[in-house]
This record gives C-alpha cells, structure tokens and sequence, in this order.
C-alpha cells in the first residue's frame, strides 16, 4: 500500500510540472519576441512581434513590410495569392502540429513602414481534414 501510495504521489508531482498547451503557446510567443523582434528586414519584411490571446487560443504574428514590398496596390491585387501562401505555411509547419491538433488559429498582420496602415490581414483557423 505504501509503495502505491509513494507511485501515485510521485506520479501527480511529475503532472503538476507539465504547462498546458495554451502555457506552452504563450510561454514560446514571448521568448521569441523578446529575443528576436523587431527582426533585420528580410526579403523586404520585419517580424515585430509574436504574440498569443489565450481567450481565442490563436497566435499573432505582426510584421512590418518595407522597400518593394510596402505597396498597397501590389498587396491588394495579389491578396487572394499571398492568402494561400500564408495558409500554406501553416499547414505545411510540422512545429506547429500541436497547436493545430488542438484547434488553435494563425493570425497575420502586416503593416506598412511607410505609413503604418494594415497591408494585409488573415487568420487561419485549422480544418483537422486538410
């Protein structure tokens, strides 16, 4: 009986030490923020932040787009392509599996340097069938 008893105690202890997947999320967003952002400016973009809204379990990536890449006209008449190119990387991001198993959403917003007004706006919510 006490062998048992000292398992399921030592069980227990080895769970309480687990964070949640909401944890784990929010805990991943404000390290890399805090170590990497604002990133150089690559291929005409800069990641600000990346952030995560427990209440709506989803992510926020927030970049800043520059040079070429800082074109309302070209970003809005190629929406529908730059779309489905940031719904192809999450879909395709095997480290992100988890989070897409438990229904979490992926939102982009990118905004312009030159006057800081939002280029393009997406969020990805996970479909478990793709």
């Amino acid at each position: 009986m006490k062998k048992f008893f000292v398992m399921a105690m030592v069980a227990l202890t080895m769970m309480s030490c687990h964070d949640s997947l909401e944890d784990r999320a929010e805990k991943e967003a404000r390290q890399y923020t805090e170590r990497n952002c604002p990133t150089p400016v690559r291929d005409n973009q800069r990641t600000d932040s990346l952030t995560f809204t427990r209440a709506t379990r989803t992510y926020n990536y927030y970049y800043t787009l520059v040079g070429v890449a800082d074109n309302a006209e070209v970003i809005a008449a190629n929406k529908e392509r730059l779309v489905e190119v940031l719904r192809q990387s999450i879909v395709n991001d095997t480290r992100m599996q988890a989070y897409k198993e438990a229904g979490f959403s992926f939102h982009f917003l990118y905004r312009s340097a030159s006057t800081g007004r939002v280029l393009l706006e997406y969020t990805y919510k996970p479909n478990l069938k793709e």
